[in-house]
């Protein structure tokens, strides 16, 4: 989709964050913009921000919740068109170890992070197919292709929207349909999300701006992978986990800190 003015987009998770950052800018490629959320507040107040720029509507809506997603695909369509550009973008995190997770918490995660996607591009992929053109994107994590202690739940859930973003892109490809899927891998991002998180060895903070900028790319350019930063993420971590042993690996994630990056985790306001 080298050509983004006019086209509507829709992100969830876009009252905060990356996707309040990536709709900012999409916004200013000429983008229509349904902003997504669950948080009403946030979501009016980042509405009230980027109305200066241009056209957007604001929907709040649990994406985990499949009918209310159906729903607001058929409610977005009707009041702005149909859909270009899809951004699954929502996600929410809960470090811990596995027995001290609750079983409401894991189930949340895992409907939010990687069930809702499927919802959301069952909703919204009718509308690109009838346009003849369409990009989705899927924002996983570095701790979709490296797991870590802490973030079972976490890492499961962004392993899965890998798998099922590699599955949909094939999809769209074998039934020729001009809709690309890009799959976002970043490292730890300064958004609040991982607040009290020690970071590893080597690595840094990264800038919300910094992740969304290459998403923009990614986009224009049908990437089927963004990872930030893309050496580290992309090849060498694969390149790692295919030639080292099990217990080699798990030894360097130790030494590094990855065992312990995430014990003193809260998270966006201590939650």
């Amino acid at each position: 989709m080298k050509q983004l003015r006019g086209k509507v987009a829709v992100v969830t998770g876009a009252a905060m964050g990356m996707g309040k950052s990536l709709s900012s800018m999409l916004m200013d490629e000429g983008c229509i913009l349904a902003l997504v959320d669950v948080n009403k507040k946030e979501l009016e107040n980042t509405e009230n921000q980027l109305s200066k720029k241009g056209s957007c509507r604001t929907y709040v809506c649990d994406i985990s919740d499949r009918k209310a997603v159906y729903e607001l695909a058929k409610q977005v369509k009707k009041d702005l068109g149909p859909v270009s550009l899809l951004v699954n973008n929502a996600g929410i995190m809960k470090a811990g170890e596995l027995l001290d997770l609750k079983d409401e918490l894991i189930d949340k995660m895992l409907q939010v992070n990687l069930a809702s996607m499927f919802w959301m591009c069952r909703a919204f992929l009718p509308q690109m197919i009838q346009l003849g053109e369409g990009h989705v994107v899927n924002m996983a994590s570095a701790g979709g292709i490296l797991a870590i202690p802490n973030l079972s739940a976490y890492c499961a859930s962004k392993f899965g929207v890998v798998g099922f973003s590699d599955a949909l892109r094939q999809e769209m490809k074998k039934n020729r349909l001009q809709i690309g899927v890009t799959c976002v891998c970043p490292n730890t991002v300064g958004t609040g999300m991982f607040e009290g998180a020690k970071m590893v060895t080597g690595t840094k903070l990264l800038k919300t701006e910094q992740v969304t900028s290459q998403v923009l790319k990614g986009i224009r350019k049908d990437r089927a992978m963004v990872a930030v930063p893309s050496v580290s993420v992309k090849f060498l971590t694969p390149l790692m986990k295919l030639l080292l042993p099990v217990h080699v690996m798990d030894r360097v994630n130790s030494m590094l800190g990855m065992w312990h990056a995430n014990d003193s985790t809260k998270g966006r306001n201590g939650k």
